[in-house]
């Protein structure tokens, strides 16, 4: 079963239109129609915004097809993305410590100037759904 067989089968489950389903996920009509006739698939936003309006359907489901499509009424929904920085989880050292010792123990190699890449563009994302773009002149 793909992504749009189950996003059918929760608004079937949930006794919702299509036009009902896409207001209560907070998507146009059209997008979801797109997704259910095929023409396109449901994007990381559209997943999300069903999990965040259908807190009881299993993400394990609706992603990967996996389980149950509802969780029990004790299993908690488990942060699929965690956008801290894994040295702020795991207490490691900052990241310019980690590389002061690697380049301690690891030389610089010699790099022919036709070899070094430059940075063009920097796409910053923020979490109220906006985003930023630097671009090297």
């Amino acid at each position: 079963m793909n992504e749009k067989e189950r996003i059918e089968q929760l608004m079937n489950a949930e006794q919702m239109n299509a036009k009902q389903f896409a207001q209560e996920v907070g998507i146009q009509a059209g997008t979801l129609s797109n997704i259910v006739n095929e023409r396109n698939k449901p994007s990381l936003e559209v997943l999300q915004k069903i999990l965040n309006r259908f807190r009881m359907v299993s993400s394990d489901w609706l992603f990967l097809g996996i389980g149950p499509m509802y969780r029990q009424k004790n299993d908690s929904q488990q942060v699929l993305f965690d956008m801290k920085p894994a040295e702020d989880t795991l207490n490691l050292p900052k990241t310019e410590q980690v590389t002061d010792i690697y380049m301690k123990n690891n030389p610089a190699p010699q790099i022919n100037e036709k070899q070094v890449k430059k940075i063009q563009k920097i796409t910053i994302f923020y979490d109220d759904g906006t985003f930023q773009e630097i671009i090297n002149s």
